[in-house]
């Protein structure tokens, strides 16, 4: 927690000290003139004698030992004002430095000579930043090493200085040792130019080397972290998963160890222009993990944000401080210059085991630190040191010339302690005859959890509430007045005051406690000599909580109540919890007092994830039962059941059934485990009590498949009976279709091959079956195979001899898979029939096999999976012969032919029709001639 108040302005730099009227001209040139501002920038930062001391040393680094063509680049030395460089050997320096010709070394006297030689800079610099220029590209010349640094203890002395500009702004790193001598440049050969690798630096100590966190905020436009170790072998890449162009991801990173064990623990990598809803700006934490004798960096998916609606460039600058908030966790600072109009903020972002907490805990605004702050947390320290004396961490923070220090504030924890007197209500205030006064003695006590030595006062201003849970509530303060308020001051000793309340006769509910609150606001006090510091609250102290007055039980003359609890439950007869099939399970729960009275007795029964609970059914006494299920699917589910409440009597039993419900597409493991305990508030059980027992249940999960034969298979083949060597083409192809959850399954086909020694198909080595598939084992039928065969005309496995093959098929959900049987089928085998005329069919069978101690099959009330059976019919047909039936015609049309003609001739159909009239003639004159 910092205190703002205690800001004290540490630098202020006044606009134009010590800055020539040029360099203030120079600073507001357009970018088309940066060539001429860079130049001259360092131009006077050489003669004025400004730069550091180790800068000789870095300019020796870039002196080369022959001379450069001149194509390649110029060196141009200026000596600083005075007679610093007028010995010889200074001069000599001069001449290694600068490249041919002698006119590259300057002579200046003054400051005025800047205007004189500027032109000449101009024109013989190099290709930088925003031009372009034919030519080698740059190397070192402007790497502007030192653009950001950082020095390691850990495991020997180095300085690391980022050279952003170097290799055409590729950028990268230089590694000094304490001397400063023969640095070490490493660059990364992936890296495209004008990334600026180097931007922003930090080092990172584990396995006992350093890990060098280097941003390039330009790299691919969308920015880029690379994290080295000191071995130069291993390099990571951080980036964001969804890139933002211009987000400038890399522009600040750094190492955070915070546990504070010398190892660090995370990465914090800022990009302040990326822009995500209401936010500017965003800051992503990642993390070290070891593997073998390196570590690598993982995204923890955590990203820390500023204030909605604000376009601040959150992330602008970044620090891992001290342990601010007494929780011996080291905590971090994210500045946003920008924000409230360029007044600027630093936000507080606390640590936590493993990470660091999303949500900010202190923002600090530039306007309520110190009026008229601009830029208010461009850069923050990168730690947190006691500057002021008093054990506390303080911080660094710059703005727009000023550097202000920040004050971290004690943090206090309050204890609060309520007890009652008497401790319990009396038994007696069920006569109802007048209340029971009760006098509640409130203490607290201020701890410090900040090392500091700091005398801390602070002022409570607290509430106490009796009955709070209650809408109509047994007890007050007088007038029907349930809530009093008091003050009390807090010197780090335990503070006490009283208050007294009054119960009133309630007989209907005198076991059921009093839930009292007591409630305070803190209030720090001034502490004297340190400019008005004051203490806060951790924000770990509960200002509120629950302080309950039981009501007195009766138990005898010794006054404990020894209740003899037995529990028992079972699962209602289930042997297994049948997923997908049942919708539900009951369990029966018992429980049984032998002993003494039990008071506010309880069961607490918890149930695995996946099961979600329904309602209870009351069998035998009084039972109320709430329930919670499982949130997270892997803590699980409580069922809470009040019991014959408020006394459960001695030798009293309540027997209930709670019924829970089975998720279909629940994955509970193979078994599950329920546990039941009970519990009351006598507080102690005979030593024989069953309290609490913990029972498994088998789990088996539905499944549906389904064999069928496919629409491809061979409907019907026919032949001809006597003809023994025909072969016909027949495909017989199974679909086996899952309808429910991943599973493996073995598929059994059995095909038919023989009958009575004769093969069914032409070859049994041409029978095929699919890849995966393997032959199991050969089948012989049983008993009068010809008679049954000619009863049913069914060719299967009870009259053919059969091969089995197995399939062990993998199938996922929703999925299906086909299994092809395919050869010639021969017609050597119907001559065994005995049979010239007839349709047989040829079967072959399917069945399948599964874990039955995992699975469960959903059909019948067999739960068996089903057999099935593809047919191909079969005709047998004789070839006509119409012998017997010419010779029949034949000799029947000659006997019709003599009985018609028999006929005939009997009727006179063949005598002569004159011979007939001269017969009829002859007749009548006899019968006309006169008698004698």
């Amino acid at each position: 927690m910092i205190q703002n108040t205690a800001a004290r302005l540490v630098y202020n730099q006044p606009k134009r000290a010590r800055v020539t009227p040029l360099l203030i001209q120079l600073h507001w040139l357009p970018m088309a003139a940066r060539m001429k501002f860079k130049a001259l920038t360092l131009a006077y930062k050489v003669v004025s004698g400004s730069a550091p001391t180790y800068l000789n040393a870095l300019i020796q680094t870039y002196a080369t030992s022959r001379p450069p063509r001149p194509s390649e680049e110029r060196r141009l030395a200026l000596p600083p004002v005075g007679g610093a460089f007028r010995r010889s050997s200074a001069r000599e320096e001069l001449n290694k430095i600068a490249t041919s010709p002698a006119e590259h070394v300057f002579k200046v006297d003054s400051f005025a000579a800047l205007d004189r030689i500027s032109g000449t800079l101009e024109k013989n610099i190099i290709a930088i930043e925003g031009t372009q220029t034919s030519g080698e590209a740059t190397k070192m010349e402007f790497a502007q090493s030192g653009f950001s640094a950082v020095y390691s203890s850990s495991p020997a002395s180095n300085y690391f200085l980022g050279t952003v500009g170097a290799y055409g702004w590729t950028g990268g790193f230089q590694q000094f040792s304490a001397g400063f001598q023969n640095p070490k440049m490493v660059k990364v050969d992936s890296m495209s130019p004008d990334s600026y690798l180097g931007y922003s630096l930090d080092v990172a100590y584990r396995d006992s080397r350093n890990y060098i966190i280097l941003g390039a905020p330009r790299y691919e436009h969308k920015g880029l972290v690379m994290v080295i170790n000191s071995d130069i072998n291993v390099k990571y890449s951080l980036t964001q998963t969804r890139g933002q162009i211009g987000s400038y991801f890399g522009a600040e990173v750094c190492a955070v160890d915070i546990d504070g064990d010398g190892i660090s623990d995370l990465i914090l990598v800022s990009a302040p222009m990326n822009t995500d809803d209401d936010f500017e700006g965003k800051v992503f934490v990642y993390k070290f993990k070891s593997e073998y004798f390196y570590s690598v960096v993982q995204d923890t998916g955590v990203s820390l944000l500023g204030m909605a609606g604000q376009r601040g460039r959150f992330g602008s600058s970044l620090a891992s401080l001290a342990d601010l908030n007494g929780d011996g966790i080291r905590d971090v600072a994210v500045g946003a210059p920008l924000e409230d109009n360029g007044q600027g903020s630093v936000y507080i972002f606390n640590g936590r085991r493993g990470g660091i907490n999303p949500t900010y805990s202190q923002r600090i605004a530039g306007s309520s630190v110190h009026s008229k702050l601009q830029f208010f947390g461009l850069t923050v320290a990168p730690s947190a040191l006691d500057q002021s004396g008093d054990k506390l961490p303080d911080i660094a923070v710059g703005s727009k010339g000023k550097v202000l220090l920040l004050r971290s504030r004690p943090i206090v924890s309050i204890v609060t302690t309520v007890t009652f007197d008497p401790a319990k209500i009396p038994t007696s205030i069920s006569d109802c005859t007048q209340p029971e006064m009760i006098v509640a003695k409130i203490c607290f006590v201020m701890r410090k959890e900040t090392p500091d030595f700091l005398d801390l006062r602070a002022t409570l201003k607290y509430n106490l509430t009796v009955d709070a849970t209650r809408d109509h509530f047994r007890a007050s303060f007088g007038a029907k007045k349930r809530s009093q308020a008091g003050v009390v001051d807090l010197h780090q000793r335990n503070t006490c005051t009283e208050q007294t309340f009054s119960v009133e006769c309630s007989p209907e509910d005198i076991l059921n406690p009093l839930f009292n609150s007591l409630s305070f606001v803190f209030e720090g006090l001034p502490i004297s000599r340190t400019e008005n510091l004051t203490p806060v609250l951790s924000p770990s102290s509960d200002t509120s909580a629950i302080h309950s007055l039981d009501f007195e039980i009766d138990c005898g003359n010794d006054k404990v109540c020894v209740d003899n609890l037995k529990i028992d439950f079972n699962f209602s007869g289930s042997t297994d919890i049948e997923v997908g099939i049942t919708q539900e399970l009951n369990v029966t729960v018992m429980l049984e007092n032998t002993g003494e009275n039990s008071y506010n007795t309880h069961v607490y029964f918890t149930y695995p994830p996946g099961l979600s609970y329904r309602t209870f059914k009351k069998n035998k006494g009084r039972v109320e039962c709430t329930s919670r299920d499982s949130e997270d699917r892997v803590t699980p589910g409580l069922t809470t059941c009040d019991v014959s409440r408020p006394v459960f009597k001695a030798g009293d039993k309540a027997v209930f059934v709670i019924q829970y419900g089975i998720d279909s597409s629940g994955r509970l493991g193979q078994r599950v485990n329920f546990t039941a305990k009970a519990d009351s508030g006598n507080g102690v059980h005979a030593p024989d009590s069953i309290t609490s027992i913990t029972k498994d249940i088998g789990v088996k999960y539905s499944i549906y498949i389904v064999i069928k034969r496919s629409d491809d298979s061979t409907n019907y083949i026919n032949f001809t009976a006597g003809e023994n060597n025909l072969a016909k083409p027949v495909q017989q192809n199974l679909q086996v279709v899952n309808a429910w959850r991943d599973l493996t399954v073995t598929v059994f086909v059995k095909v038919p091959i023989k009958l009575q020694e004769e093969n069914i198909w032409t070859d049994l080595d041409s029978l095929k079956m699919i890849n995966g598939c393997r032959t199991y084992k050969d089948m012989k039928p049983v008993g009068d195979v010809i008679k049954k065969l000619q009863k049913d005309l069914t060719l299967d496995c009870s009259v053919a001899e059969c091969r089995v093959f197995t399939c062990d098929i993998d199938l996922t959900e929703n999925s299906q898979r086909f299994l092809n049987i395919s050869g010639n089928v021969s017609s050597t085998w119907i001559e065994k029939t005995g049979l010239r005329e007839a349709q047989l069919a040829l079967i072959t069978e399917a069945t399948m096999e599964y874990d039955q101690n995992k699975y469960i099959y959903f059909s019948d009330s067999r739960k068996q999976p089903p057999v099935s059976k593809i047919k191909t019919i079969v005709e047998v047909y004789d070839v006509p012969n119409f012998t017997k039936e010419i010779i029949g015609g034949t000799v029947g049309g000659l006997i019709l032919l003599a009985l018609i003609t028999a006929g005939l001739v009997k009727a006179g159909f063949f005598k002569s029709q004159y011979k007939q009239m001269m017969e009829e003639a002859a007749g009548q004159d006899t019968e006309g001639a006169p008698a004698e």
